[in-house]
């Protein structure tokens, strides 16, 4: 019932921590309450591939309060959250997981957790545990989540943009990891800044900045979620709804002009991104050898050229700089061939259900087995990725989502609202700095 600390309870990091003589490296701890039986739950990373084959890990549990003496020991429980699929050229990675300890009792008062090879070992690592107040109802219907931003080139404009879509699409709060970016999209985020909890929020959604989760039909979000429960979504049997994925590459983008005016247009090719660095050999294929389907609700070029440019014109002369046409409402070029479901698929996942997750769908789910992803009808909804070309990660599948367009206005129907909305970004951006 009682040990001598070698950790004091006054002093503690919000940095990583180690767990003394393993590869075993702590990064966050968080009391869960989700199901009748109460977790402390680890976020953790493993040096190797197998963590099984390590050292017996166990949580010790006790109260802030150093007069207390009683410390509840538990066996951890590791879930890794990758698939070795991912990686397997791979011999030596970094394996994330998931240590999860049941209680006793639940905790009313702040607490303490950490993890030791040894039931009574003297533990080198603490993590604060704060119970908060069971949540009735969410603050927030819907969050985005973006992976680390790494970008040696100004973003800020597209950031706009990205941001101002979200918005107009009725996101409530964008969680953001930075890498490098430049000074400028810096100051963009900034500006945007906001706190809050995640699980405050119904639904996490993880998207990149190059993609939309657009409605086809619904105005918002939360129409959509409305109308998904007439096609059998059901928050109670599933854990997250599925979206699939359409690629609107830039090299597409002049095929539909080149059809009609081929003397007058340049001839562009699609090529392999990695890193930055064009590999114009890999792949061949000229905007004339694209085939556009389907193209009989192609926008002219009167129409495509006049897309609210009065009121940008408008905006411009109030704001003294140009503003541009937005890449949602310029990007109307497509690939034909739309992603099988899971394959560049993102998903908006119930925080109540999902227990471990990646940057496109969950992994594992509280009471639920299997996958427990339910697909979202493509009629509905869809994943707009507007990619500058194709990458490494799909060399591959790039002949076939390239060598087939078609015509796809569905982020028209959000051009007035968001012409406004950046334009007033783009005007309060000159003035804040």
């Amino acid at each position: 019932m009682f040990e001598n600390r070698t950790w004091s309870p006054h002093v503690y990091s919000d940095s990583w921590q180690r767990v003394k003589g393993t590869p075993v490296s702590l990064y966050a701890a968080y009391y869960d309450e989700r199901a009748p039986q109460r977790y402390v739950r680890i976020l953790a990373i493993f040096h190797g591939r197998n963590i099984s084959a390590g050292k017996p890990l166990y949580c010790q549990t006790r109260s802030f309060n150093s007069s207390e003496d009683s410390i509840e020991v538990v066996a951890a429980k590791p879930l890794e959250m990758w698939w070795h699929e991912w990686d397997t050229a791979s011999s030596t990675v970094e394996t994330p997981f998931l240590l999860s300890c049941p209680l006793t009792d639940s905790l009313y008062d702040l607490s303490v957790v950490s993890i030791v090879t040894e039931p009574c070992e003297d533990p080198g690592n603490a993590f604060v545990l704060k119970p908060q107040k069971k949540l009735t109802e969410y603050k927030r219907t819907f969050t985005i989540c973006v992976k680390d931003m790494n970008f040696n080139k100004n973003m800020a404009q597209n950031l706009i943009e990205w941001i101002e879509t979200n918005k107009i699409l009725g996101v409530d709060l964008i969680d953001v990891y930075i890498d490098e970016i430049s000074e400028e999209t810096q100051n963009v985020l900034l500006r945007y800044k906001d706190q809050g909890n995640l699980a405050e929020s119904e639904y996490i959604v993880p998207l990149d900045v190059d993609e939309i989760l657009l409605p086809k039909i619904a105005f918002n979000l939360s129409e959509l979620l409305r109308r998904l429960r007439k096609f059998g979504w059901n928050p109670k049997k599933y854990s997250s709804i599925l979206v699939q994925n359409v690629f609107f590459f830039d090299f597409m983008q002049g095929v539909h002009k080149y059809k009609f005016f081929k003397n007058v247009f340049n001839k562009s090719k699609m090529y392999v991104k990695r890193d930055n660095v064009r590999i114009n050999e890999a792949i061949n294929m000229d905007v004339e050898k694209i085939e556009l389907e389907d193209d009989s609700n192609t926008l002219t070029m009167t129409e495509l050229d006049n897309l609210d440019k009065e009121n940008l014109n408008k905006y411009g002369i109030k704001c003294k700089r140009k503003i541009p046409i937005p890449k949602l409402s310029q990007n109307i070029i497509r690939s034909a061939l739309v992603s099988p479901v899971g394959y560049y698929s993102k998903s908006m996942m119930l925080t109540r259900r999902v227990l471990t997750a990646f940057n496109h769908y969950p992994l594992t789910n509280l009471g639920m087995t299997g996958f427990a992803g339910w697909s979202a009808p493509f009629s509905e909804v869809q994943l707009n990725h507007y990619k500058e070309s194709c990458n490494t990660t799909m060399v591959a599948e790039c002949v076939r989502y390239g060598q087939r367009t078609r015509v796809d206005r569905s982020a028209l129907r959000l051009h007035p609202r968001l012409t406004q909305a950046l334009a007033s970004a783009l005007c309060h951006k000159i003035k804040t700095f």
